[in-house]
């Protein structure tokens, strides 16, 4: 046969890369890609055009520099300092806040300068051209409130102030917003001419307006102890800079006798019950004040405490009042949730472990009793948030929601984030449309309705009901379309103030629920399409299908997270969760690729045309390769070790079933990628000599080589890793388990044993230890297509601490075959 490799490749609709091995992973096109600019750090400003040619290399090789190593060596500083003139238009535009044709200089996420900026700032300092003043006092204006990084912008503008501009800087307070004003302070601060006896004639002149409120933010954040205290003393502050007063005053660990008197007299005076207690939460902290503790106490069991409570202060409450509300509130927690209260004292997050968790209906019936026990402890909202975690395990969203949401409202409020975000999970993660449909939305806050009716779109579009999915997303828009639909839900409420907390609140909602519109009417237009071909025409479109969802990875998102799911999966403890079924349901309605793989395999590649069969199997194989860079979250869905199977799996079945398709020798390459077996890059050098893959197989030819030769004279060998397999710790007793595996269970009581049951769709996993051990922990893994186990054992020091028996579970799918390898540990 002709050997077609030396045609050109048909353009795969993917459009994207692949991942393929070379030691590690590299990237492969998999398109005729067009060729980068010759310097990727060349200008896109009209002005460089007029650049000289040496000139303009001097500024991409100082731009080089500078991503390389943050700073621009000496003698291209003095090359673009010599060719200041030209440069100093394309400097203005970089340096102003909203420079011409450019939407910003803030970063994409608004919280420090953009690397440009950053860049000209440090080529234009030598400068010394009062030029650049005025776009760098400019965003004083209107200055980012998010942008962390202040410190840069003053120290820049600081230094390129000359003497005798200090009444420019000072003009230019009456134009600057409240975080302007701040950094100009700062930058007066920096220079050596702030000078704080206009304090309070600044105050006067500014009172009422954001200049005001920004030199009482340059007070706090630069610790003006005296002159804080004084000008609280004045009444003239609103609740909220009261409390952050207050909170910069009692954070200061080394104040002096007189602030410590200070402190204590205005918190047995204050009528504000929220500065009582920051004051007196510090005092009894850090000094041990009896009288503080005993303040604390009365007002927090009378009307609750409304600040997170420290665990050591309340520990030192509990124990002062042993047969008070707050111990007995504490005991009956500890009661129903069978853990120790105080989990541990060194400021760690919120711990989810429980019995509760076992028995989620029991459970709920019992929280419910604790908070109509106690609704002012300071627990209460822990009691929420573990009510509606019990519904949440039950099944029941709709109680999960309310809940979620009273959790912020209750005890001590330390767990708005928590509660929060697990309500968008609920939303997102466990509620199908059916369920979502069925909420009944007036027994919760109004701004919940449309997060509920975008929530039930996104599952349309999930289960692919496509056009359902256009008309929800249609309705959403004419209803609420433009309307902050976030503020509300964000706001604080406390009794002292009604400030908003503003999360993400630049993120584009609408205009990402208007592009997603628009994907699911494409998407449902090429369903259709697909709907009514036959034969090889309707496998094309299938095809045209498949591979626009692959393209999309935003196709499946629900835009409630405003791109904080992934840092809400990791400090919410999503990721520290054993199995859990709903994200395992999840992962594959919300992953791009793995709706692109069901589509890819609902094509009939025996009706396909040669062409569109191969493509379908490499996008198939390539889909999984890329599915193993998504880490844990999709080990919810299949194990490291089975996504390398399958990809290595379509990969094998086009070179055997297209041996002359253009992708053959793509396959070989994606083969070795996901076996390490480098007979399949011999193949390519064999089979498609002239193909466009050989060079790159050669390659890694001989970096294996080099590889095998090293090893020979190395004492260790290749590193084998363990892949991540999910599985679920359960409890004796626990509702999940079958009569079967409770007999199993009650037959190997008391024995050192360790073995497993297979028991409908799950694998359990028992170990029980030897008379007097402690069991402390189990793994459970798989390496090399072998499921291993390790766990360790230890000599239990009491009867508490016994843990003779651990059970867990482990999904039929993420299990291979075979005999099970498992390991002791002993400390």
């Amino acid at each position: 046969m002709t050997n077609k490799k030396n045609r050109k490749k048909p353009k795969l609709a993917l459009g994207l890369c692949i991942w393929t091995v070379a030691a590690a992973v590299s990237v492969i096109s998999l398109t005729d890609a067009a060729q980068p600019a010759a310097s990727i750090y060349a200008m896109e400003n009209s002005e460089a055009s007029n650049l000289s040619q040496q000139l303009a290399r001097s500024v991409n090789e100082a731009k080089q520099a500078f991503e390389s190593n943050h700073a621009i060596p000496p003698d291209l500083l003095e090359q673009l300092a010599e060719g200041k003139e030209q440069l100093i238009p394309i400097a203005l535009k970089q340096l102003s806040l909203e420079p011409m044709g450019a939407e910003t200089n803030r970063s994409k996420e608004h919280t420090d300068l953009s690397s440009d900026w950053r860049f000209w700032a440090e080529a234009s300092l030598p400068w010394k051209d009062t030029r650049l003043l005025n776009a760098l006092l400019d965003w004083t204006r209107d200055y980012p409130v998010d942008m962390y990084e202040s410190e840069l912008y003053v120290r820049f503008v600081a230094e390129a102030l000359q003497d005798g501009q200090k009444d420019r800087l000072l003009q230019q307070l009456d134009s600057a917003d409240r975080r302007g004003t701040q950094v100009l302070l700062s930058i007066l601060q920096y220079k050596g001419w702030l000078d704080e006896s206009k304090y309070d004639r600044w105050l006067a002149a500014y009172k009422g307006k954001p200049q005001y409120d920004g030199i009482i933010d340059y007070l706090i954040y630069s610790g003006s102890t005296n002159y804080l205290k004084r000008i609280y003393d004045r009444n003239e502050l609103s609740p909220a800079q009261m409390q952050s007063v207050i909170s910069a005053l009692v954070s200061i660990r080394n104040y002096d006798e007189e602030t410590s008197k200070w402190l204590k007299q205005l918190a047995a005076a204050t009528k504000d019950v929220s500065i009582e207690q920051m004051i007196d939460q510090e005092l009894v902290l850090h000094q041990g004040d009896r009288a503080a503790a005993e303040r604390l106490y009365q007002s927090g069991t009378s009307g609750g405490f409304m600040l997170p409570l420290n665990g050591r202060v309340e520990k030192v409450l509990a124990e002062l009042y042993p047969d008070g509300e707050l111990s007995a509130g504490i005991r009956l927690y500890e009661k129903i949730r069978g853990k120790p209260y105080f989990y541990g004292l060194d400021d760690q997050w919120y711990s989810s472990e429980g019995n509760d968790y076992a028995q989620p209906v029991q459970a709920a019936a019992q929280w419910q009793g604790f908070l109509q026990q106690y609704p002012k402890h300071p627990a209460a909202d822990d009691a929420a948030y573990r009510l509606a975690r019990c519904y949440q395990l039950a099944g029941d969203g709709e109680n999960a929601l309310y809940w979620m949401n009273e959790a912020v409202h209750l005890g001590d409020r330390d767990l708005t984030y928590d509660a929060r975000g697990m309500l968008i999970f609920v939303l997102d993660v466990e509620m199908s449309s059916d369920a979502l449909g069925a909420v009944n939305t007036k027994r919760l806050p109004s701004w919940m309705k449309p997060w509920i009716d975008y929530s039930q779109a996104v599952e349309y579009i999930r289960a692919r009901k496509y056009r359902e999915a256009a008309s929800a997303l249609h309705a959403l828009i004419d209803t609420y379309g433009g309307k902050d639909i976030f503020a509300e839900a964000y706001a604080v409420n406390r009794t002292d103030n009604a400030e908003v907390i503003y999360p993400e609140e630049r993120y584009p909602f609408w205009e990402r629920i208007n592009a997603q519109l628009q994907l699911t009417e494409r998407a449902a237009k090429l369903t259709e399409e697909a709907e009514q071909a036959a034969g090889a025409e309707k496998a094309d479109r299938q095809y045209a299908l498949a591979a626009m969802i692959y393209r999309e990875p935003l196709m499946y998102y629900n835009h409630l997270w405003r791109e904080t799911r992934q840092s809400f999966f990791w400090f919410g403890h999503i990721k520290e969760m054993d199995y859990y079924e709903p994200l395992d349901r999840y992962i594959g309605r919300f992953n791009h690729l793995i709706q692109a793989i069901d589509q890819f395999k609902a094509i009939d590649i025996q009706e396909a045309g040669e062409q569109t069969a191969a493509k379908t199997l490499y996008s198939t194989a390539l889909s999984y390769s890329k599915l193993t860079y998504y880490g844990e979250e999709a080990s919810y869905y299949l194990t490291s070790s089975q996504l390398n199977e399958k990809a290595a799996a379509y990969a094998k079945q086009l070179v055997e079933s297209f041996p002359e398709s253009e992708l053959a020798d793509d396959a070989l390459l994606l083969l070795y990628a996901h076996t390490q077996d480098k007979q399949w890059l011999e193949q390519v050098e064999l089979r498609y000599p002239d193909g466009d893959q050989v060079k790159k197989a050669m390659e890694l030819l001989e970096q294996l080589a080099a590889k095998e030769s090293k090893r020979a004279t190395s004492l260790y060998g290749p590193y084998e890793p363990i892949s991540t397999v999910y599985y679920e710790r359960l409890q004796r007793g626990d509702s999940h388990l079958s009569s079967s595996v409770s007999r199993w269970i009650e037959e190997h009581r008391g024995t050192s044993y360790h073995g497993t049951l297979a028991d409908g769709d799950w694998v359990y996993v028992l170990l029980s230890a030897d008379e007097g051990k402690s069991i402390d922990y189990i793994n459970i893994g798989s390496k090399k297509l072998q499921m291993q186990v390790t766990w360790q054992e230890r000599a239990a020091d009491t009867v508490s601490d016994k843990q003779d028996m651990l059970l867990a579970r482990v999904k039929k799918k993420f299990v291979h075959d075979g005999d099970w390898a498992w390991k002791l540990y002993s400390p």
